[in-house]
């Protein structure tokens, strides 16, 4: 072995001692012997450096037993310094062959691994030649999307899923965006998935990813999707590409020397990436190729609008049964997939016999990014004669990608009953009422019959009452209880301002308490950029790292760090092993307060 590796190997010996001197209370797992034959039992050994060991739960694995031996303590030296360490022993027996990966106890170890072999193996020797014990996999390993590749040392990768055949101009394709991070390496998303290059865009990017855990060659990988789509305005061949803003840590170790490291397992790896600082970085996908169709001239309706998808229609009216001058409601629902922005219908300009008004739209998505889903258009009419009146069907044209031709749907014709109006069957009675030259028939109409003044009795003031001197008196004392009441209520900013800063403190006082760290930096992250918007009058995505170091000055740089450790948490899952709370709630609290140091 070249001296390099050897000196690789002693340093990463060291590597967790070190580790715990900056971190107190690590804790990690050790299994001696790794390769036991059927019948003997291995010492799976809790070890915490500079810190109590709780009591562990004994772990449950198929195919082994486990039996708690007791607890010692202890010294190991590092670099001639003595760090008390403490244990707890555990027996393992196994009762059949084969590798067993036992999962870690304490909250960050990892799983060890036991080889177990039978009694008879023909080849004993394999027991003492060290294994690689590779990473137990939290779920199903799934292998490396064809044509992606790792990138940014391995630490993530971004795939662009897009529909392999020719689409046409107008047409809405959805798309799927695939980010693979590496806790622990990748810190951060600084942003969120975007095309590259101007030719298209995308359109209702989904807000949450769909969220996965999968094993990718050996490593564990958060895979976040995000669905999508896009739309071309003209024809042609083009190459897309989606790219995603992240914050790595890259390690500047050679291959030979990780592979030494990963041979020792955790915390050993893990030991390479301490300390160093992440770097900004932009991760791209790999090109996929769409070819853009013009839409076709030939057999082009009159009436279409740009709909290109599948799509399929129906009408109703409701009610059903009216008297003329009621309004009604006729319905045209449109459903399918495709771009529903270019579904457009005016329905009935003009209709005999009717009186139209003019349509309303409203849209019901059935997914995440509005490709598939249903458009209602609602036009008010008014029926000008009674009886039984038909209403035409309505007509719709689109392009169809599938079939690749304009197609036109229309609906079937709907019959409504318009009854006569109230107003015409009491003309008619009274017109019933009367002879020819006008004179009264004697027979009593059942219709409407016109008002006569009721005789009043006389007044001696001709001004309205709300004019005259007693009643002016009841509205000025309203209109002072209004005023008083409005006063006593009215909102004061900076009484509001200060409830919000006094309940985002107490919640940071109680995450600092509990160590929660996660929660800590996400309300501090929110209660800050909230407090500056309102200060600055702006809104809190608007503020940007320059415009916090320049209004802030150095207090910026500790905000930039806070939101940076907050995002830390929220994307990569990292746990920050120890926080400064005094310092940060100091920080906080001037910030919310105005109170500054």
């Amino acid at each position: 072995m070249h001296w390099s590796k050897v000196i690789v190997a002693i340093l990463g010996l060291l590597a967790p001692a070190a580790y715990a001197m900056a971190q107190a209370g690590l804790a990690y797992e050790t299994i001696q012997p790794e390769h036991i034959r059927l019948g003997e039992s291995a010492t799976l050994r809790v070890t915490s450096l500079d810190g109590d060991l709780p009591n562990v739960p004994l772990p449950v694995v198929s195919g082994l037993s486990f039996e708690l031996i007791g607890r010692s303590q202890g010294l190991e030296f590092v670099n001639g310094i003595s760090i008390p360490s403490t244990s707890i022993l555990i027996r393992v027996t196994p009762q059949m062959a084969g590798i067993f990966s036992i999962p870690g106890l304490s909250p960050k170890s990892e799983p060890v691994v036991l080889d177990v072999v039978n009694p008879d193996d023909s080849n004993p020797s394999a027991l003492l030649k060290p294994k690689p014990a590779p990473t137990p996999p939290l779920v199903a390993t799934t292998p490396l999307p064809k044509g992606v590749q790792l990138k940014a040392g391995g630490g993530a990768f971004v795939q662009l899923v897009i529909p392999t055949r020719a689409v046409y101009v107008g047409e809405s394709v959805p798309v799927d965006i695939e980010v693979g991070v590496r806790p622990g390496i990748v810190t951060a998303m600084n942003g969120l998935p975007a095309l590259s290059g101007s030719d298209f865009t995308l359109n209702n990017l989904s807000k949450q990813p769909k969220r996965s855990e999968q094993v990718i060659e050996g490593s564990a990988f958060v895979v976040m999707t995000w669905h999508s789509v896009i739309a071309a305005v003209k024809p042609g061949d083009f190459s897309l590409s989606a790219e995603t803003p992240l914050s790595v840590k890259f390690n500047t170790y050679s291959a030979a020397d990780i592979a030494i490291t990963a041979r020792m397992g955790q915390p050993f790896l893990q030991g390479l990436y301490n300390g160093i600082t992440p770097k900004d970085v932009t991760i791209a996908s790999p090109s996929s190729e769409l070819k853009v169709l013009p839409l076709p001239t030939q057999g082009q309706p009159t009436d279409f609008n740009g709909a290109v998808g599948d799509f399929q229609i129906s009408s109703d009216i409701s009610p059903a049964s009216v008297a003329a001058g009621d309004p009604l409601t006729l319905r045209l629902h449109i459903r399918g997939a495709g771009n529903f922005d270019r579904v457009d219908s005016t329905m009935f300009d003009r209709l005999d016999h009717w009186k139209t008004y003019p349509a309303k739209s409203s849209f019901i998505p059935k997914d995440a990014v509005g490709y598939q889903g249903e458009k209602v258009f609602e036009q008010p009419l008014i029926a000008a004669l009674p009886g039984e009146q038909t209403i035409p069907g309505l007509g719709f044209s689109y392009f169809n990608p599938n079939t690749r031709h304009y197609e036109h749907a229309r609906t079937q014709p709907v019959k409504v009953m318009i009854a006569a109006s109230l107003a015409d069957s009491s003309l008619g009675a009274l017109a019933g009422s009367q002879s020819l030259n006008g004179a009264p028939t004697g027979q009593s109409a059942s219709g409407l019959h016109p008002d006569r003044p009721r005789p009043q009795s006389s007044v001696s003031e001709l001004r309205p009452l709300y004019f005259q001197a007693p009643f002016l008196a009841v509205p000025a004392t309203l209109a002072l209880i209004l005023a008083g009441s409005l006063f006593a209520v009215r909102r004061n900013p900076a009484r509001a301002a200060a409830k919000t800063a006094e309940r985002a403190l107490a919640q940071l006082d109680a995450a600092a308490r509990s160590g929660d760290s996660s929660s800590f930096f996400e309300v501090a992250r929110t209660a800050l950029l909230r407090t500056l918007a309102a200060r600055w009058r702006m809104s809190p995505d608007q503020i940007t790292v320059a415009e916090l170091k320049t209004r802030l000055g150095p207090a910026g740089e500790d905000i930039e760090r806070l939101c940076a450790l907050a995002d830390e948490v929220k994307y990569s899952d990292y746990e920050p092993g120890s926080t400064d709370f005094p310092r940060w709630l100091r920080l906080i609290r001037g910030q919310l307060t105005g109170e500054m140091e």
